[in-house]
């Protein structure tokens, strides 16, 4: 195991990076995208950040923007008080390419392309419906429960409406733990996004 460096890791191929909460991974995600602009000169609409949570979104666009901000004003003024951007500061040979990189991103980080799985899921599949097969309005549920619901309640009135009597008051009795059943069984093979 390697000790990660957001300076000197590659930027191509594959790297499992596991680390546990408060470790600075928004930190080194915010590095790493920075680098990508300044040394692969990709622009924001080129560069895909995925999270889990809405709140890890949020707190990624607002670090990723702040670390440019103030890489912007460490390559102008020639050094800044982050490590890691002093470092790529002291990297980069052509301030002038450096801050030009830099603002063209923040001009368009509005476009930029950090989302949570669910988002980045519906915006596949809306903007590439013919090729995953699928409608154009497609909408991704990430809580089945009332869908779930649904179908108990349709299962229900098909096949117990018609019933006997009897039948149906014994089963009345046993109602909640009946649909109980069936919506964890239901719950459990439904597929989670």
């Amino acid at each position: 195991m390697k000790i990660f460096d957001p300076i000197n890791t590659p930027l191509t191929g594959t790297n499992l990076i596991e680390a546990s909460a408060g470790t600075g991974k928004t930190y080194a995600i915010a590095g790493i995208y920075l680098r990508l602009v300044l040394e692969e000169h990709l622009t924001t609409d080129q560069i895909l950040v995925v999270t889990f949570t809405q709140a890890a979104t949020q707190e990624l666009k607002d670090r990723i923007r702040n670390t440019l901000l103030n890489a912007k004003s460490a390559f102008s003024k020639g050094s800044s008080g982050d490590d890691l951007i002093n470092r790529l500061v002291k990297k980069h040979e052509n301030t002038a390419l450096a801050v030009r990189l830099i603002q063209d991103a923040l001009i368009d980080f509005d476009n930029a392309a950090i989302f949570t799985i669910h988002g980045f899921c519906h915006r596949v599949l809306n903007e590439h419906a013919f090729e995953t097969q699928s409608l154009f309005d497609t909408e991704l549920v990430t809580d089945q429960t009332d869908m779930a619901r649904e179908i108990v309640d349709d299962f229900w009135r098909n096949h117990f409406y018609n019933m006997p009597r009897e039948f149906i008051s014994y089963t009345d009795k046993k109602i909640s733990a009946v649909r109980n059943i069936f919506l964890r069984f239901w719950q459990k093979k439904m597929p989670r996004i």
